[in-house]
């Protein structure tokens, strides 16, 4: 579908859910829970949060659909929840922390070419950056989200945001240079 047209469909539904159609709400978390999913997993480092939050941010957009003023898009909207549950969460003590490469399976043919240890790595500096750095580059680059929906998800300017994601992604390869200069 085009960007244009998801919009379109989105408002549509979303209008339809306000109006106590259920089918409406099927239909948009049919839309997005898979993307919201990955943005929580993205950040959070680990599935069981990611499913906790991506659940929860459900929970909180549908018992507040009525507040949406579709100023914005509903995704928009939608993965701001989510990263506001995600900050809240990474704030929260925790009891263990098992790292994030010990919960993914290993693929040998994946792993031939050295691909999880660069993952990690990739992990790892991301791990470093400033939530703000942390947010563009994931709706940017994992999530390959178009600037303009970024700028206004993140409440920023276009140029603001362009430019927030050029320094985003020069700390993370000046993070990365500094991890594969040491080794």
């Amino acid at each position: 579908m085009q960007p244009r047209f998801n919009q379109l469909y989105e408002s549509r539904l979303v209008e339809r859910f306000r109006q106590g159609d259920a089918q409406a709400l099927s239909a948009l978390f049919e839309m997005h829970a898979d993307r919201i999913y990955a943005y929580a997993r993205h950040i959070l480092g680990n599935r069981e949060d990611a499913e906790e939050v991506a659940s929860e941010a459900f929970i909180r957009a549908f018992r507040h659909a009525i507040d949406f003023r579709g100023e914005g898009s509903f995704k928009g909207w939608l993965f701001t929840i989510v990263r506001n549950l995600c900050r809240d969460r990474q704030r929260q003590p925790r009891l263990l922390i098992v790292p994030p490469d010990l919960l993914t399976e290993i693929n040998p043919a994946e792993d031939s070419y050295g691909r999880q240890e660069i993952r990690a790595d990739v992990r790892a500096a991301m791990q470093e950056l400033s939530e703000e750095y942390q947010d563009v580059l994931i709706l940017c680059d994992v999530e390959q989200w178009d600037a303009r929906e970024v700028a206004e998800t993140l409440n920023r300017s276009l140029a603001s945001t362009k430019s927030l994601l050029y320094r985003a992604r020069r700390a993370l390869r000046d993070r990365l240079n500094e991890r594969w200069t040491e080794e």
